[in-house]
């Protein structure tokens, strides 16, 4: 449940808060019920009910690829970069809904959209918000003290350590794995909170 913290502390912004700032929260709070809905499904009936978990697990997929490449998008500053980031929002749900097209069409093959479509935003948006960071030190004095500092990083850093575990998405292996997807969630949202909070201090 560490989700909570970042979802109080941007609950505290959201009287003056920016759009994004608004769009983070409704973000977060989806997060936070696609986790719930996981854990209650997974409790009630286990493996038996795997195929709804990875149902909830895909759809929250594609909310994630879609908020993060919109906020990269945002404040990416690089022309080429910004451009391509425009391409990928766009492309992002299409890829989405035809991976999940292949999967109910050829059930039979065992297919799991999630393999193809958590590695493609997972490594590719970890890139593109390395850039985004890049750019701000380059640019920025004392960027610590911004608060989209620490969500590009927080962003930066679940794509970069979540991808191998998304490789072995469905097996036995990542359910063994599936600690780690949990610490790195909790080390995110630190990032989340910490960035949260400064922003809350800035109003």
């Amino acid at each position: 449940m560490g989700i909570l913290f970042p979802i109080f502390v941007c609950a505290l912004t959201l009287k003056k808060g920016s759009r994004d700032i608004r769009l983070f929260f409704l973000f977060l709070l989806i997060g936070f019920f696609a986790d719930s809905a996981m854990y209650i499904i997974e409790q009630i009936g286990g493996n038996e009910k795997r195929g709804k978990i990875n149902l909830t697990y895909n759809i929250y997929s594609l909310v994630e690829a879609v908020f993060f490449i919109y906020l990269i998008k945002t404040y990416i500053q690089n022309s080429f970069f910004k451009k391509f980031s425009n391409v990928l929002f766009f492309l992002t749900p299409i890829l989405w809904i035809v991976l999940q097209i292949i999967r109910l069409k050829y059930p039979s093959e065992g297919f799991h959209p999630g393999s193809v479509f958590d590695l493609y935003y997972e490594i590719t948006f970890s890139f593109l918000a390395g850039f985004v960071l890049l750019e701000m030190v380059e640019k920025e004095d004392a960027v610590s003290d911004k608060p989209i500092f620490w969500i590009f990083l927080g962003i930066f850093f679940y794509c970069f350590s979540i991808f191998f575990i998304a490789t072995f998405l469905n097996t036995e292996l990542s359910q063994k794995l599936w600690f780690l997807h949990n610490i790195f969630n909790i080390i995110t949202y630190g990032f989340y909170t910490v960035g949260l909070w400064k922003y809350y201090k800035i109003q």
